[in-house]
Order: C-alpha cells, then structure tokens, then sequence
C-alpha cells in the first residue's frame, strides 16, 4: 500500500495536490474515506459508503482496474471502475477474454472542473494492463448528473463524448436495446494496440444482432465525427 502511494502521480490543482494511481489495491481503497461530494453512484436510499465498498470488491478482481484519485486529506476525490461486463449482458459473452468495460467514472462535486477525470483516464490507460484489452464505455442518460451539473442533456453527452476521444475511444453503433431506448445513450470502445484480430472480430459480432444494421459494422466512427455541427446526434431505434 506503501509503494502505490509512493508510486502515484501527483496532480496539482487550485485545490491542492491530487495522487492518482492505477490499478489501486483493495487495501488501498479501504485505507481513504469518500469525499463528501463523491456517492453519484450509489443509489439514493443507502449510504455513498456501499459505493467505497463496491470499489474494494470491484479492485480484488485480476481484470478488474480501479483508478483512484485521492487528496491531501486522504479522501477518495474520483474514480474510474473497469472491471469484466456482467455475463448477463451482451458484451458479458466476452467476459475474462480481454473485454473489460468501464463501468463508472466519477469527480467529487466539489473538485469537478479541475481536470481530474482526464488526468485519471490518461494515467489509466497508459498501464500495459490495457495494450490487449478492448475497454468498452455505455453512455445511458439515466445514470448522468444533470441536476448538479446544471448541463442539458446534449450538453452532458457532448461532454462525455469529448472526453473519451482524448482517452482513445471511438464512437460505435449497435443495436443492443439499452443503449437505443434513448437517443443521446451511446456506445463507445478503445481498442488496444495489441488487441488481435480474433477478439476483435469477435467483438464486432457483438454489436448487432439485427441484420438490418449489418452495413454499420466495422465503421467506428471519431467523436467529433459523431457530434459533427449540432453535437446531438439522432438515431432511431431498430423497432422504429
């Protein structure tokens, strides 16, 4: 636990330093407290506290990844979970074999605006642990913070979708009936620079299961390209 702290990279900010660490131990997590402003996550009837529990569960998984942005005063200030997708969903077919998806990413409300959430995926993802690995990213409005934010929707899809171009992730249609039960829900995926052909061949065939998308795959498409001179991009569902 010693060495991760000493191994952090240290963020400087109008609020004072920031250590960032990657693949943060469980040990690690349970040593720090939440930051008052964190618990966006956890649900609205029990305590942010289940949320630092679900880390350290999340953290003892061997694909699992937890980046971890701590304070001066040893609270948790951010976060960004990786971890298998759940075999209960689509993507769960290719759990434990080199997909992993990033699950959630969250700032403290009182240190958002300071760069923390791209310094945490920059220092991520740098990590060999993603060189082989296909890190894919759903956008589903129900889990966005628009009250706090004071951001539109649009403008909150805008913004995550920005966000993750700089982190290297590309903009990927699919017909998986979350992601299309809302116009402004996304999918999106970073693909490894040593990811082979098999699994990724096998990830596109995840995408769609209805033929009538056929001629969208292989076609990923750059955030920018997606959010073009309006910044929302509409789609009709499949059913539609």
């Amino acid at each position: 636990m010693d060495a991760e702290r000493e191994q952090a990279d240290v963020v400087e900010t109008p609020r004072g330093k920031v250590w960032i660490v990657a693949k943060a131990s469980p040990e690690l997590i349970a040593s720090l407290q939440l930051e008052e402003g964190m618990g966006v996550f956890a649900a609205p009837h029990y305590p942010a506290s289940r949320e630092k529990k679900a880390l350290e569960r999340i953290a003892r998984g061997e694909e699992s990844n937890i980046i971890l942005a701590f304070n001066e005063d040893e609270r948790i200030v951010g976060f960004v979970a990786i971890a298998p997708p759940s075999t209960a969903e689509r993507w769960g077919k290719l759990s434990g074999q080199g997909l992993i998806e990033a699950m959630a990413i969250e700032v403290s409300q009182n240190w958002r605006g300071l760069g923390i959430a791209n310094k945490m995926m920059e220092i991520g993802l740098r990590d060999q642990f993603f060189d082989d690995k296909i890190v894919i990213c759903t956008g589903y409005t129900w889990h966005w913070d628009l009250e706090s934010s004071g951001l539109s929707k649009q403008d909150y899809r805008r913004m995550l979708l920005e966000y993750l171009e700089k982190a290297g992730f590309m903009y990927y249609e699919t017909d998986e009936p979350n992601v299309n039960l809302d116009s402004a829900n996304f999918f999106s995926a970073r693909i490894g620079p040593r990811v082979d052909t098999d699994l990724y061949s096998r990830f596109e065939q995840l995408l769609f299961k209805d033929q009538a998308w056929a001629d969208f795959r292989g076609r990923p498409r750059r955030m920018s390209e997606v959010l073009g001179k309006g910044g929302l991009t509409m789609r009709k569902a499949p059913a539609e």
